[in-house]
């Protein structure tokens, strides 16, 4: 009503280099958000009503892991003495009944920020995937006979979602845990993840507006490179392989076999999409992954017992690991309320 159009255009012109910065921030991919660890701690003697607590803790930027694990050791040591305090170092469950009383013990585990099917769609921007945030996951490996990792036919590896009382970013540093939920993938189960993980992260190299040539190159060159693709086609061999595949469900074999196809064709992608993007200096290197590639598509297709191609067509189909990996969600065994560590 006042018709202060002047004022107007100076508040729109605001907004407009508002948003001009978002968007530059969010194309330039270089804000770093902190990352979370889950931290427990054990030993009545000395934590008194925090023995047994879990905390998800918020730290700047990259600090590390070592970095946040030698902080509290420093700190509990000062506390309590540097010969009673103890970091948990591995992965495992922890039952207190199996520790030493006479010991302070601290277990720091890397956690990320978790996000069901319908979050993921409605949270795009590391902005968005960082703030209100009261879920966090990390994963354990195990295999059957209790060592902590095996061949791809016996790992086994164990989902853990931990919730907190309250959402980052908080007045405070840390966050009690008040909830957690496990779910056990058994070997071709964590086949399925693993791949549809890496179809998922080559897809999204591939589609995006700026292409990252580092991560797009570092990723191709692990997957189709002969000197670095046992993990691939270790599957492949193990659940694919006739005489292999008999052992497993019919329904999981016919999965691994489709992630195979669409991670055949997404490599073919990126590597069609890192030749138009390279310079001059490159080129060797480039025929050099496209001779892995067809070594790959080779061992692929007598695996498989079927003629493995790149075709363009079957990419716009689209290649959403979400949904691959539902399709076996629901065999996994879930178990409410456990201390599960790492």
């Amino acid at each position: 009503k006042k018709r202060d159009f002047r004022r107007l255009s100076e508040l729109y012109y605001d907004i407009h280099r508002s948003y001009l910065k978002v968007t530059e921030v969010v194309n330039s991919e270089k804000r770093f958000f902190g990352r979370y660890y889950r931290v427990a701690f054990y030993g009545q003697g000395f934590f008194e009503e925090e023995e047994g607590k879990e905390y998800i803790y918020k730290e700047p930027k990259l600090t590390g892991l070592s970095e946040i694990s030698q902080r509290l050791q420093k700190i509990y040591s000062d506390k309590f003495g540097a010969e009673n305090v103890k970091l948990i170092q591995d992965s495992n469950k922890v039952n207190p009944k199996d520790l030493d009383p006479k010991f302070a013990y601290i277990q720091v585990t890397y956690v990320m920020p978790y996000f069901d099917e319908k979050e993921l769609q409605e949270r795009v921007t590391d902005f968005e995937r960082h703030h209100n945030i009261k879920h966090f996951v990390f994963e354990s490996p195990f295999t059957l006979s209790g060592k902590k990792h095996g061949g791809v036919e016996e790992q086994c590896k164990r989902r853990t979602v931990l919730t907190t009382s309250h959402t980052f970013p908080y007045v405070k540093k840390r966050i009690e845990v008040v909830n957690q939920t496990s779910t056990e993938l058994n070997p071709i189960e964590v086949a399925i993840d693993e791949m549809s993980k890496k179809v998922s992260e080559l897809n999204e190299l591939c589609t995006v507006d700026e292409v990252d040539m580092i991560r797009l190159q570092l990723k191709l060159h692990g997957s189709v490179s002969t000197k670095v693709n046992a993990g691939p086609m270790a599957y492949a061999r193990a659940f694919i392989e006739e005489k292999n595949a008999k052992k497993y469900p019919d329904n999981q074999v016919k999965l691994v076999k489709e992630i195979f196809r669409q991670f055949a064709q997404v490599c073919g992608q990126a590597l069609e999409l890192n030749g138009r993007l390279i310079k001059q200096d490159q080129l060797e290197y480039q025929e050099e992954m496209k001779s892995h590639y067809r070594d790959m598509l080779s061992e692929l297709s007598a695996i498989m017992n079927e003629q493995i191609t790149y075709r363009e067509d079957f990419l716009r189909q689209g290649l959403e690991r979400q949904h691959i990996f539902q399709a076996i969600s629901k065999q996994n065994t879930s178990v409410q309320g456990t201390s599960i560590a790492e």
